[in-house]
């Protein structure tokens, strides 16, 4: 019985020390900035697993990041535009969209959204600096968003 006991003991700790070697983070991060005339939003949401195997640490990281600008005045305003590109940059990578317009097709929205995801790649951190620069035919704007959450 207590040979039975003793091995149901290891068993356990076996089980336990298998399952404590992984570590989860979650990352849920708003970034937030605005000027006179754009409102900036960059969420990131991602997870980092860290892997304990054969002494070596292993690493897993999946994201999902969204960035949302919107236009504070009236619309209006942009059907001068020819040429608009929204671009960004984080410690970890970044995007672009541009668009080109003309008199008969001026821009028809207050708000661009761009978004990305990946798979293995490094995820923001909670503390940097996002930039995000914003070209209105030549003329650039450039917002620093900080984490407000």
């Amino acid at each position: 019985m207590i040979k039975t006991t003793s091995i149901m003991i290891v068993i356990m700790l076996l089980i336990l020390t298998g399952c404590s070697n992984k570590e989860v983070i979650k990352h849920n991060y708003i970034y937030k900035g605005e000027n006179e005339f754009w409102t900036v939003e960059y969420k990131a949401n991602g997870t980092s697993i860290f892997t304990e195997k054969n002494n070596k640490t292993e690493y897993e990281s999946n994201s999902n990041n969204t960035l949302t600008v919107t236009y504070r005045k009236n619309l209006s305003d942009l059907f001068s535009v020819k040429h608009l590109e929204i671009s960004y940059e984080s410690s970890v990578g970044g995007g672009k969209l541009a668009d080109d317009f003309d008199k008969d097709h001026p821009p028809n929205q207050k708000t661009y959204v761009l978004k990305s995801s990946a798979i293995g790649g490094a995820i923001e951190i909670k503390n940097e600096i996002i930039k995000v620069n914003i070209n209105l035919d030549g003329k650039i704007q450039t917002i620093e968003l900080r984490n407000v959450k």
